[in-house]
């Protein structure tokens, strides 16, 4: 199996680099044209009354996400270390369907990785510049390519958000692919919909949703996460990658702890994700609700996900953002005062009813 670029490494980021630099001259310039034709006819006030401000919101973070991911991928070792450093150990411990179609991947990726990382790059790249720039149809279209690519990555790049194979919300499980496809659907949904109580109640429900599909993972026997040090190795793992020590410092201690008691740091773990998944239930509208979202949320983005972009191997900024991102939008779309001076007051006050 190649293992990585035919190439020498410097001949291959030379390749690389070449063609990138060209074709972000080509972006550059369509786009600039495409966005000063579209402030010239005057699209965007047009455009702007279809959908609550909440949806722009969403899209344009989804873009960004998607630019940002595309721009990660163009580092250097993924262009010479990204089968054998990415892509080759997911296939361990899979179920054999999902072996042969990383397999598959890894063989096609391996015939010329310079193109495929080139190829990979740009169709992230463009994606993000479509959701971000795009008039109606083109954002319609960076939409359906997102669910696409998603799936790609997903299968192929994240090996299913190793359901299958002892994942964790700690390491980005379902995968932040699958989170980019779910919001790509919602964000394809007609105006109606959006200006509907559907919307809502469709992020409560996924809410609910991951956080249990959360406290399960953490749970399941077979993943070890009970004993041993499957859990602080790990973050151990992610503290070893360069990056200032501000951020590997809590992360060094949280392990420590973690493999000390990890029976007892697992259950909080679960009970955690439960209950989040039980707020989301029963309280979806509640201040208290969002906030210990927000703050787990965060918290495990950074002791657990890494913030997922670190160490020159990281696709992406790992699941944690994208959750920061909906449960923004959420807050818009309900006028929820997560900072407001009346918040206080009303923490344990019956929720508002919206018609």
């Amino acid at each position: 199996m190649n293992m990585g670029s035919p190439l020498p490494p410097p001949i291959a980021e030379a390749q690389f680099y070449h063609w990138f630099w060209i074709l972000g001259v080509l972006t550059l310039a369509v786009t600039t044209v495409a966005v000063v034709r579209r402030l010239r006819r005057h699209l965007e006030s047009d455009v702007d009354t279809a959908f609550p401000s909440a949806y722009y919101g969403l899209l344009r973070g989804l873009g960004a996400l998607w630019l940002l991911d595309g721009l990660l991928q163009a580092q250097p070792l993924m262009i010479t270390r990204f089968i054998g450093g990415f892509l080759a150990p997911l296939i361990q411990g899979q179920p054999a369907f999902l072996r042969s179609l990383i397999d598959v991947g890894i063989r096609v990726w391996g015939i010329n990785p310079v193109v495929w990382n080139e190829c990979s790059t740009w169709i992230q790249i463009a994606i993000g510049f479509f959701l971000l720039f795009g008039s109606a149809p083109w954002r319609r279209f960076g939409l359906w390519l997102s669910v696409i690519w998603s799936v790609v990555v997903w299968v192929g790049g994240e090996a299913m958000g190793s359901l299958f194979n002892g994942g964790s919300w700690l390491d980005g499980s379902p995968g932040s692919a699958l989170l980019y496809l779910l919001l790509a659907v919602l964000l394809l949904q007609p105006p109606a919909f959006w200006r509907s109580s559907r919307v809502t109640k469709t992020v409560s429900y996924s809410m609910a949703g991951l956080w249990g599909l959360s406290a399960f993972l953490q749970a399941w026997p077979a993943s070890g996460f009970w004993q041993g040090q499957t859990l602080s190795s790990y973050v151990f793992s992610m503290a070893d990658m360069p990056q200032p020590s501000f951020i590997s410092s809590p992360m060094y201690a949280w392990a420590a702890q973690l493999g000390s008691h990890p029976a007892r740091w697992n259950a909080g773990l679960v009970i955690l994700f439960a209950l989040l998944a039980a707020l989301w239930i029963v309280r979806p509208r509640s201040v208290v609700t969002w906030w210990i979202t927000a703050l787990v949320t965060l918290s495990t983005w950074w002791f657990g996900q890494d913030f997922g972009v670190l160490g020159g191997m990281g696709t992406d900024p790992n699941s944690g953002v994208v959750v920061l991102l909906v449960l923004g939008t959420y807050a818009q779309m309900i006028a929820l005062p997560v900072l407001g001076h009346a918040v206080w007051p009303r923490l344990f006050a019956k929720e508002r009813v919206r018609s």
